[in-house]
C-alpha cells in the first residue's frame, strides 16, 4: 500500500474536497452508531465522525506513526479509538459496525477486493459502508494512473462491478468542485486562482496569496467545503467528477 495522506494542521489547495467528503459521510451516521473510519491518517476525519451524538469510533490506518501523531492530536475525543489496523485482515467479528467510512483508500491497495470483502464481512445487516475513490476518467484521462500514489483508478462501471461483488445495493455520487458553475463565477476570478496556484507562484506563502484573492474576490484562495457538491447522474459524473462517492448496502 502506498502512502498519500492529508494533514489536518495544514490548509491547501485539497482542503475543502477533503472535509467535504467527510462531511458527507457523517450523514450517513445516526446517533449511538458503532463506526469504522479505516485508512483514517491524520484523523481529522475521524473527528468530525464523532461530532454524531454518542457515535462510537473506531479510527484505523496501517502507518503506526500516524496512529502514534493521532493519539495525541486528538487525546481529547474520547469518542475514538485509534489503532493500527490492515484493511484487508480486520480483527472485528462480523457485523460488528453500523457504519464503515473509506475515503480514498481503495485506489492504495493492490488487495482492494479483500478489503471490499472485510468490509462487508464486519459490517451489520443493515450497515451502511460508504467509499470514495478517484474517477479514473477525469483523474487520469488517457487510462494511466498519474498519481504515483495510487496502484490503481477506477471508472464508474469499474467501481460498481468491485463493489456489488459484495454489497446487493450500490450507489455511487461524483463530487465536484463548483466555484464557477454556482452564480457569481467569472472567469476573470478563475484565471487569477489558476495563476496564484501555478507551480512557481505556488512556492511563495499561502498567506500572502490568499491575502491577494481575498482582496480581489471576498473569498479564501483555497476552496471552502461549500463549493464542492455531489452529483447523481452518471454521464455527468463520468465526464466531470473528479471523485466518485460511493454508498453500499448489504
Amino acid at each position: 500500500m502506498s502512502i498519500e495522506r492529508y494533514y489536518n494542521n495544514k490548509i491547501t489547495p485539497w482542503t475543502g474536497e477533503h472535509l467535504h467528503r467527510y462531511t458527507e459521510a457523517k450523514k450517513f451516521v445516526k446517533p449511538g452508531d458503532c463506526v469504522l473510519d479505516i485508512a483514517c491518517g491524520s484523523g481529522y476525519g475521524a473527528n468530525i465522525l464523532s461530532e454524531v451524538p454518542k457515535a462510537a469510533i473506531y479510527a484505523g490506518d496501517i502507518d503506526c506513526n500516524s496512529i502514534a501523531n493521532c493519539k495525541v492530536e486528538w487525546q481529547g475525543n474520547k469518542s475514538v479509538q485509534f489503532e493500527v489496523m490492515d484493511a484487508t485482515s480486520l480483527r472485528f467479528d462480523d457485523g460488528f459496525f453500523d457504519a464503515i467510512i473509506s475515503l480514498e483508500t481503495i485506489e492504495h491497495l493492490t488487495g482492494y477486493k479483500k478489503m471490499v470483502a472485510e468490509f462487508a464481512r464486519v459490517a451489520k445487516q443493515d450497515g451502511v459502508v460508504v467509499i470514495s475513490t478517484p474517477n479514473i476518467k477525469v483523474s487520469s484521462p488517457d487510462g494511466k494512473v498519474m498519481n504515483p500514489y495510487h496502484t490503481q483508478e477506477f471508472t464508474y462501471d469499474e467501481l460498481k462491478d468491485i463493489l456489488k461483488a459484495e454489497f446487493s445495493e450500490v450507489t455511487i455520487s461524483g463530487q465536484k468542485y463548483t466555484r464557477y458553475e454556482n452564480k457569481g463565477g467569472s472567469s476573470f476570478k478563475q484565471f487569477i486562482e489558476k495563476l496564484l496556484l501555478t507551480r512557481g507562484i505556488r512556492k511563495l506563502p499561502y498567506s500572502l496569496r490568499n491575502g491577494i484573492f481575498k482582496l480581489l474576490f471576498k473569498t479564501p484562495l483555497y476552496p471552502e467545503i461549500r463549493e464542492y457538491q455531489l452529483f447523481e447522474n452518471k454521464d455527468f459524473i463520468e465526464k466531470n467528477c473528479h471523485v466518485l462517492f460511493a454508498v453500499c448496502k448489504k
